[in-house]
């Protein structure tokens, strides 16, 4: 027969080679990358969600290493008849998924000076403000406003409604985690589809080769 309905490569040994520990690796370590680089990047790498952060970055760990895992399957039980149309489509995806996330963070994301540290603070706000912030500030910016009452969770429920700030925030995680899921099954997609193509002793197959 030249069809083997049989993963060519068991789940262990994917995650055992070289190449798919590093869909692994990559899978843990997106979601705590803003950790390690400057403020500045790290606010684009993952939005402020201010409580919401914690929890919010388990659960993209799990999303990512959930698409590691579904790529294995995706490519050692049922090989796509066309890889190309599913990177491309996976593609257009991350690109949707980017602009849609590059609004969001235009629209909710405020960055803050701090010149007593000499560095910079970015918050999430929300789209409505509450009865406080109306009264108190009139038609001042959220800037203006975040200057004035500072931006602790606490005082950014003062100015924003808890309603809004959630949708917000959520338009800003899921975004942000779509484009980056996208991208990552892009990645996993094509180091798991070449070693699909590889014997078990690692020797790659050729057009003509038997299976």
């Amino acid at each position: 027969m030249n069809a083997d309905v049989h993963p060519r490569l068991s789940l262990k040994q994917y995650y055992v080679s070289a190449r798919g520990l590093s869909t692994a690796v990559a899978a843990v370590a997106l979601p705590f990358a803003s950790k390690i680089v400057s403020s500045d990047a790290a606010a684009c790498i993952f939005p402020p969600l201010g409580g919401m952060d914690g929890v919010a970055r388990v659960g993209f760990v799990a999303l990512c290493l959930g698409v590691s895992m579904g790529v294995y399957f995706l490519v050692a039980v049922e090989p796509p008849k066309s890889p190309s149309r599913v990177i491309w489509s996976a593609l257009f995806f991350a690109a949707v998924c980017l602009l849609a996330y590059l609004s969001a963070y235009q629209r909710f994301v405020r960055r803050i000076d701090v010149p007593s540290r000499g560095t910079s603070a970015y918050v999430s706000v929300g789209y409505q403000r509450t009865a406080f912030a109306d009264q108190t500030f009139g038609s001042a910016s959220d800037w203006e406003m975040l200057q004035a009452r500072g931006i602790s969770e606490e005082e950014i429920g003062r100015l924003w409604t808890a309603k809004s700030l959630i949708i917000a925030r959520l338009a800003l995680y899921f975004s942000c985690a779509l484009t980056t899921l996208a991208l990552l099954f892009l990645f996993s997609f094509g180091l798991a589809h070449d070693i699909s193509r590889q014997d078990p002793t690692g020797t790659k197959l050729g057009p003509g080769s038997a299976r």
